[in-house]
């Protein structure tokens, strides 16, 4: 009788396994029910959202503005929407440059994440240009020649010794944020009444002197103006450097309307996010172009920080770069 009541019981043991076994595949072909509106998604369902977003690249637009309609823009033969109550939106004009990171919708139609115009008047990014200024910063990554950054890449060749206050001829590729890539740069010991050239944002304005990108520009009977000068505007100095870091310009080019003021914040870090910093109470928005210079202290709050920055035509501060350092 055991044996016989140890075989019966293996037999509903088999039984039951080979249910199992059948059941197994149809559970996995079953359809899943629809969510409703008050259901909440699924992980497997999160996890396709991501994975199609995922597969949506950003796709960066740069080129000349054809055409501005309410809600989107003609640039290079492709059609952008724009959000049309961002600020910045109703300043876009035709003819203007613009650089725009987009990523098509549901619909595949390619939508504006991010736009930055460049001024009228300014050279397209990517030209070459060459100039000649005092050295006023060094950094391995980069140097500021006539408040002026100048990236330094593996290839940069550099003829003569580096030092603040030298000579440097430069040349090298516009790039966005009035940001020179440098091809070359030769160093000469800078004397006074050396010969220099520089360009930038006409900031100030009186009979005998000029603000030019930050440096002071005097004028005098035989300085040849070319161009009605006017704020904002671009002006191309060429002069002899004086003892006080002046130039007396022998002529002035204005060209046309210059990059957006530049602003220098200094202080604490307050708060870190994707698009903006938080430094001494100013917001500062950061996007893939801002060079952070994290070599001397790490990127986290309670760092001190020196930024510069362009105030946009929407009037926000978009960093051109960031150095940190630890506080005293």
């Amino acid at each position: 009788m055991k044996v016989r009541r140890f075989i019966c019981d293996w037999h509903w043991v088999i039984f039951w396994l080979l249910v199992a076994v059948l059941l197994i595949p149809l559970s996995a072909v079953v359809e899943p029910l629809p969510v409703n509106a008050q259901s909440q998604p699924t992980p497997i369902q999160e996890a396709n959202t991501r994975w199609i977003l995922f597969r949506r690249p950003l796709v960066k637009l740069v080129g000349w503005i054809s055409e501005v309609k309410p809600m989107a823009w003609a640039i290079g033969g492709q059609e952008v929407r724009v959000e049309p109550a961002s600020p910045i939106a109703g300043v876009a004009k035709a003819g203007v440059h613009a650089t725009i990171i987009a990523r098509f919708d549901d619909e595949g139609r390619l939508c504006a994440d991010d736009f930055f115009l460049q001024p009228q008047g300014e050279s397209p990014w990517g030209t070459n240009m060459e100039f000649r200024c005092l050295i006023q910063e060094i950094d391995p990554r980069y140097w500021i020649v006539c408040n002026r950054m100048v990236l330094i890449a593996e290839n940069t060749a550099i003829q003569g010794r580096p030092e603040i206050g030298a000579l440097a001829e430069v040349k090298g590729i516009r790039l966005p944020y009035d940001t020179v890539l440098a091809r070359s740069i030769k160093v000469v010991v800078a004397g006074a009444y050396a010969e220099v050239e520089f360009e930038g944002a006409i900031e100030g304005l009186s009979d005998t002197t000029w603000i030019v990108n930050g440096i002071t520009v005097a004028i005098n009977v035989a300085t040849v103006v070319r161009g009605v000068p006017e704020l904002g505007l671009i002006a191309e100095v060429q002069g002899i450097l004086q003892p006080d870091g002046s130039v007396l310009a022998q002529s002035i080019t204005v060209k046309g309307p210059g990059v957006t003021p530049q602003v220098d914040i200094e202080g604490v870090v307050e708060k870190i996010d994707a698009k903006y910093w938080v430094i001494a109470g100013t917001t500062v928005y950061v996007d893939a172009r801002t060079f952070i210079d994290d070599s001397r202290a790490p990127a986290e709050v309670g760092m001190w920080a020196q930024a510069r920055a362009l105030r946009r035509l929407d009037g926000t501060l978009l960093a051109q770069r960031i150095r940190l350092s630890r506080p005293n």
